[in-house]
């Protein structure tokens, strides 16, 4: 296995306690004294009767308070952790967990300052792939500016039901275009594994953790292994996350019987140790590259392998999702999810906002990610300061 220095930059076991004495993450209550039923009541009364427009109902405003309780519930910075979803978008939620989704066939970055969308990659098979290239950027969809919106109003904008067409306004080098895109049922290429060339090593590349992944992996972890691959080069940059058990068995892979993945705690059932359970796992040098958007599933692997010293990480801070959520079916067939655990690493560390920070620092612009893995591996060796560094480290 890799053996380097490792310099883990937390300093303490962070709201964690083994008694299973759970502490918040982030704060929930509301100081108010007033009974807060008969206030509620009283305030939709008065909206009911008094509001400028009489279209407003008493559904309404329950709808409204409903989503006002899972925004409040949530961390101030995620609000969509906590959610409501009707049958549709339930689908496409799991739709996107088997590695499917209606999609108009591109990926992209916006940029919130000129309210831009920067194409990033094309969908093999897709209509995009034959009407737009490689960093278009795309002003408007269905002729509505992307200026001054969130990044969850353009992703509806983005997103809707298959067989629908948007069109888009694209601005190519000095040309300004339409293109009408229509959204397909699309399978998405979440894991690519690049050999790379005289160097006994591989390129691992998970865009995000999906049903079925950690068999799938496993299965090219064994051909690499008999090809002579010793070094692994595990990217997570910009994954955001997936399918929770499929970032344990990831984990698991690379981890002896018995080591501790994961450490979670709930209300309900207190501090629950995920270990490992496998009788061989696969002893390969290995460096982790992580960055903003590094996510969930993917930081529970970072995590889980780097307290264990069998891998180093390499790149920026994580994002800081360490939370878990629950998916329940209302009456009304809704789903409704919620935060029910929160996540710890083996050591006990909470990464929830913080982040997990790196053992290698290397500062690298998205917009630089962007450009580099459109190359061949031996270009993207030369140019992504990321991979070059780890092979540095590996060697």
């Amino acid at each position: 296995m890799i053996r380097l220095p490792i310099v883990l930059l937390f300093s303490t076991l962070i709201s964690f306690d083994v008694s299973g004495q759970q502490k918040p993450l982030f704060e929930v209550s509301i100081n108010k004294s007033a009974n807060a039923e008969a206030t509620l009541e009283e305030v939709q009364q008065l909206i009911l009767d008094q509001y400028y427009f009489d279209g407003i109902t008493r559904e309404d405003l329950n709808w409204a308070a409903i989503e006002g309780i899972l925004r409040h519930i949530s961390p101030p910075e995620s609000p969509e952790l906590a959610t409501l979803w009707t049958d549709e978008e339930y689908e496409r939620i799991l739709n996107s967990l088997k590695g499917i989704k209606v999609t108009m066939g591109f990926n992209s970055t916006f940029n919130s300052n000129d309210g831009s969308l920067t194409v990033t990659t094309l969908t093999e098979g897709s209509e995009a792939e034959k009407k737009l290239r490689i960093n278009d950027r795309i002003l408007r969809i269905d002729d509505q500016p992307l200026l001054n919106k969130s990044i969850d109003e353009v992703n509806k904008l983005i997103d809707g039901e298959l067989n629908q067409t948007s069109t888009l306004k694209v601005v190519r080098d000095i040309e300004i275009f339409d293109v009408s895109l229509t959204r397909d049922s699309l399978r998405v290429d979440n894991m690519v594994v690049t050999k790379i060339p005289s160097r006994n090593a591989a390129l691992i590349e998970l865009r995000k953790i999906t049903l079925s992944m950690a068999g799938e992996l496993q299965a090219s972890l064994v051909q690499l292994k008999s090809e002579g691959v010793i070094n692994i080069i595990l990217d997570l940059r910009n994954n955001s996350g997936g399918v929770l058990n499929e970032g344990v068995n990831i984990a698991k892979l690379f981890m002896k019987k018995n080591d501790i993945v994961l450490r979670t705690q709930a209300r309900s059932s207190g501090v629950t140790n995920y270990v490992a359970d496998v009788n061989q796992f696969y002893d390969l040098n290995i460096v982790i590259l992580i960055n903003e958007q590094t996510a969930s599933a993917a930081e529970i692997i970072a995590a889980a392998l780097r307290d264990h010293e069998r891998a180093v990480l390499v790149g920026k801070k994580t994002y800081g999702k360490g939370v878990i959520e629950t998916t329940f079916t209302l009456k009304n067939e809704y789903r409704l999810k919620f935060i029910t655990n929160a996540m710890y690493s083996p050591k006990g560390v909470s990464w929830q906002t913080k982040g997990i920070l790196p053992d290698y620092f290397v500062d690298q612009s998205q917009a630089n990610y962007n450009e580099v893995i459109k190359l061949d591996i031996n270009s993207r060796l030369r140019n992504d300061l990321h991979l070059s560094t780890a092979l540095k480290l590996l060697n």
